[in-house]
């Protein structure tokens, strides 16, 4: 059992030892004509506690509707590191990955893919520490361009996090 001092809060806690692990939905999930962010995955994240996470989402989309994304965190957050990998859009044979690290107090800022059909993936990964506020770490996304034809968020996307 792994115990860790949170001196900010003036608190020992246990910290779990395996990755809480946050599928989705076991089916596609299809976002079709809106460009108005949605809630896919979150959890919660309460006063002072910290946590490390990584997601992963796998994306097909029509050259029309597009796809963006982006990570909300609670209100006063002190610290959010990520490292964003991404691949190129479209995937088209061997994967070229492009990498950035956001280094920010309230998530990651939207990524947007213009492509034309086809499949892409992102992975972040990072970590978070709250401030005096409770909430929840929140992965949203949207069409980039409002279409008829479905932007698909594939069975297989998921978060996973351990807080401390």
């Amino acid at each position: 059992m792994a115990f860790n001092s949170n001196t900010v809060a003036g608190t020992v806690v246990h910290a779990q030892t395996q990755w809480n692990t946050k599928l989705i939905v076991p089916n596609d999930v299809s976002l079709v004509s809106s460009t108005t962010y949605a809630s896919l995955v979150k959890f919660d994240l309460g006063k002072y506690e910290r946590a490390i996470f990584r997601a992963y989402l796998d994306v097909a989309f029509d050259a029309d509707g597009d796809f963006k994304y982006k990570i909300i965190t609670p209100t006063n957050t002190v610290s959010y590191r990520a490292r964003n990998m991404v691949s190129e859009a479209p995937i088209s044979g061997a994967v070229t990955e492009a990498v950035t690290f956001d280094v920010t107090t309230a998530g990651s800022p939207e990524v947007t893919v213009v492509a034309s059909d086809g499949n892409y993936y992102a992975f972040i990964e990072g970590t978070i520490t709250g401030g005096d506020t409770a909430g929840n770490v929140d992965i949203q996304v949207a069409q980039n361009t409002s279409s008829a034809t479905a932007t698909v968020v594939k069975f297989g996307s998921y978060l996973e996090y351990l807080k401390f």
